[in-house]
């Protein structure tokens, strides 16, 4: 059973919760320790964000608790009704997001026993933002979110399976299930690499310098997020093309894996880069296609179908593949730019947070 960062900190916000909850007042503490566990956030600015919209709206579950308490009592149907109330006013004033801790909030001050019914309510809402506040503090103070070690390792973890299998693929030397339910693995993988980049696009900096620094390097990482997305749609292209890609002549299937391993190499190189382990020198992405035995690969393949056309394979089903490799090509060209410029010209921030030990 691994326990991941997130459930340990949702541990310690219930703990800090109850004992601030307990040491006010012992009764209906447990409250606290509920609204922490419903507080809890992937980010700091989403517990930010949290903090503001779950004081809306568990002051109006609040307020209406008390209003309809007041008016008709605490019975069962009129807390029902209360609860449809709350919920259709939350949907018009677009907190349905915080429907649940507001639900709770109203049921726990209509669930009145005895005593003074105001100062209860007021007392267990108090409970309610102790949870809240004790979960946004936890989020910040304690084991902050490394997202930029997490995006960069599952970029790199990504990347190498795809190409292992497009090696494999170009070759010949897969079979088509197996490498079915891979890509589809590779793709819920790639979904949540972009949800975790989602995440790290809300952190916010303190200052306005912060701000243009974390700016600059989530335009990297959303790049090196496209990138792997464009290697992914490589690869789901020449599987879904297996076939006319084996009945290629061998000169121009040569040089289609001469492309690929360009594009590869450079993809390996702009990740080794972002965590400094090669040198930030500019890649010159057109050097390959002077060599003796690569030539270009739109002009090798309209010379195969205009020297020697063959209905072996589908020669709309390559040009898909050679464009798709293409946006590839410029996708990492774009990359190699940005990461250059990066650490040419932005010296003071170019340090990346990526710890080495990181586990995927």
């Amino acid at each position: 059973m691994k326990l991941g960062a997130r459930i340990f900190k949702t541990g310690i916000a219930i703990i800090i919760a109850l004992l601030i909850a307990h040491q006010i007042n012992g009764q209906g503490a447990i409250v606290a320790g509920i609204s922490a566990l419903f507080a809890m956030q992937p980010n700091v600015y989403r517990s930010y964000k949290t903090i503001i919209e779950q004081f809306q709206g568990n002051l109006i579950g609040a307020v209406l608790a008390i209003i309809m308490a007041s008016l008709f009592g605490f019975h069962i149907v009129i807390i029902g009704i209360t609860s449809i109330m709350l919920i259709s006013i939350l949907q018009k004033v677009n907190l349905s997001h915080v429907t649940g801790l507001a639900v709770v909030t109203q049921l726990i001050i209509m669930d009145h026993q005895d005593g003074a019914f105001l100062e209860s309510a007021v007392l267990r809402f108090t409970f309610v933002m102790i949870g809240v506040i004790s979960a946004f503090v936890v989020n910040t103070l304690f084991l902050p979110p490394k997202f930029e070690s997490k995006i960069y390792y599952q970029c790199l973890s990504i990347s190498s399976d795809i190409f292992k299998w497009i090696r494999l693929e170009i070759n010949g030397s897969t079979e088509f299930h197996a490498v079915k339910r891979d890509i589809d693995n590779i793709r819920s993988r790639i979904e949540k690499l972009e949800e975790q980049y989602n995440l790290y696009k809300e952190e916010r900096a303190y200052t306005k310098q912060g701000s243009i620094r974390n700016l600059r390097k989530k335009i990297i990482f959303k790049e090196t997020v496209l990138a792997t997305r464009r290697a992914y749609d490589v690869l789901r292209k020449i599987h879904r093309y297996e076939n006319d890609v084996i009945n290629l002549p061998e000169e121009l299937k040569v040089q289609i894996k001469f492309e690929l391993d360009e594009l590869m190499t450079l993809h390996e190189e702009l990740l080794m880069r972002i965590s400094k382990k090669v040198p930030a020198t500019k890649h010159d992405c057109q050097t390959g296609i002077t060599e003796p035995y690569k030539l270009n690969i739109m002009d090798a393949f309209l010379e195969e179908i205009n020297t020697t056309p063959s209905d072996a394979y589908s020669k709309e089903h390559i040009f898909v593949i050679i464009g798709t490799l293409f946006d590839y090509r410029d996708k990492l060209e774009h990359l190699d730019r940005i990461t250059h410029s990066f650490y040419k010209f932005h010296k003071e921030d170019k340090k990346f947070r990526i710890e080495h030990s990181e586990e995927l």
